[in-house]
């Protein structure tokens, strides 16, 4: 039986309640739509695929960096929340990491190149992107198949409390963006159970 533990005050909760037909038919939804996603940005071209200014003007390509980054920094957080390390810090630090690799990538360009954008900044966002659509599908699909409630990133918290390396943490609120956790605390509220 897991017992999780509650983010916010560090207590034991009660065995935990696996996700149950509607909670995995969301997380089956949400598998197709990182694939898909993945699909819309890998092709023959790999990284040249951003290297077009044009796709600095698309608001759907912003838009998926800002869902990466987002992830990204939900998933540091939830990794050393686990490893009981302090979360904000982390995900401080991972920004600010960020934020300078960017910062680097972009004068490299433009002193390589004449411009910002292009290799190797393009190339990074790309990889960053095609990399953080990746885990989230594995996430998503271990979700389902490990039946684990809550955010899909909480998935790896609980690997690692298999592993003996941490302790499984719920991610819910602002740090589940997707928000599996209401739609969890939805059909457990109707009586639906599952085994734990």
């Amino acid at each position: 039986m897991i017992r999780e533990t509650d983010s916010s005050s560090h207590s034991p909760l009660p065995a935990r309640v696996r996700t149950v037909p509607v909670g995995r038919l969301a997380r089956l939804a949400l598998a197709a739509l990182y694939a898909a996603s993945l699909l819309s940005i890998v092709d023959r071209r790999g990284p040249a695929h951003f290297r077009n200014p044009h796709i600095l003007t698309e608001p759907l390509a912003w838009l998926l960096h800002l869902v990466m980054l987002t992830s990204f920094l939900l998933l540091i957080g939830a990794l050393a929340s686990a490893l009981r390390r302090a979360k904000r810090r982390w995900e401080l630090g991972a920004f600010v990491a960020c934020v300078l690799t960017v910062a680097v990538a972009g004068v490299i360009g433009l002193v390589s190149q004449g411009s910002a954008w292009g290799f190797p900044l393009a190339d990074l966002v790309w990889w960053f992107d095609v990399l953080m659509l990746i885990e989230g599908l594995v996430a998503t699909l271990l979700a389902i198949a490990l039946a684990t409630p809550g955010c899909e990133i909480g998935v790896w918290p609980e690997l690692l409390m298999h592993a003996g390396w941490g302790t499984a943490k719920s991610e819910k609120g602002l740090a589940c963006i997707v928000g599996l956790h209401l739609i969890d605390r939805w059909e457990a509220s109707r009586g639906t159970k599952a085994p734990a």
